[in-house]
């Protein structure tokens, strides 16, 4: 019986030490696959958009950027023009005053001073005269503008007024007549300003800016066509 004891403690105490020496053994071999599972579970984004959504967010990106571009663009551009500027450009692209420009427009020279070898006080001249000019010139395209209202709400009307508009057109004209003359009589100052070296430079200048802004109206009329 004590044999029978002694051989069933030892058969426990055998089970226990062999159980003893092969947990850390088995916890060791399971932690990697434990740690592997974490890591990729950490590595994988937890809201990864898809394909659709990324191609999405990115033309809404640049769609946004494109509008924000086109917003800058516009916002230059109009403060580039100005009132007074795009107002100058205009009355540029009459056939008279555009003939004129090149040849001694207070504007033209001071933005060609260098070259015509300007002194101080002939700058100050012709900036005064230019001024004066410009003043006069936003005051007729306003009276054109109330002109051409009157004409709009002439024609708009149910029976159309003819001899409003014929009133108008004729102040119009009018205007613009005096406009020309008075884009004249500055150029004639501006020029009595230079001197006979200073003049003849003008004139080749003129002569050159005169080749290249035809080439740029046949260019335009060219892709306009």
């Amino acid at each position: 019986m004590k044999k029978m004891n002694y051989l069933l403690a030892s058969i426990a105490l055998f089970a226990f030490l062999a159980s003893a020496l092969l947990q850390p053994a088995f916890a060791q071999h399971k932690a990697p696959q434990q740690g592997t599972k974490r890591m990729s579970m950490m590595q994988k984004p937890a809201d990864q958009p898809s394909a659709v959504q990324q191609k999405n967010s990115g033309m809404s990106g640049n769609m946004m950027m494109g509008k924000g571009m086109m917003g800058k663009g516009m916002m230059m551009g109009k403060g580039m023009m100005g009132h007074g500027n795009a107002q100058m450009m205009q009355m540029k692209n009459d056939p008279v005053i555009g003939a004129l420009h090149y040849y001694g427009c207070p504007g033209f020279l001071l933005m060609n001073a260098q070259k015509l070898n300007l002194t101080d006080q002939q700058k100050q001249t012709l900036t005064n005269l230019k001024l004066e000019f410009k003043k006069k010139a936003i005051k007729t395209q306003a009276d054109i503008k109330v002109e051409t209202l009157n004409i709009k709400e002439a024609m708009n009307a149910d029976k159309p007024d003819f001899n409003k508009v014929k009133t108008a057109v004729k102040k119009i004209n009018a205007l613009q007549e005096n406009l020309r003359a008075q884009f004249l009589n500055t150029l004639i100052k501006g020029r009595k300003v230079l001197n006979a070296q200073q003049l003849a430079a003008l004139k080749t200048l003129a002569t050159n800016c005169n080749g290249m802004h035809g080439k740029g109206m046949m260019m335009q009329q060219g892709m306009m066509k």
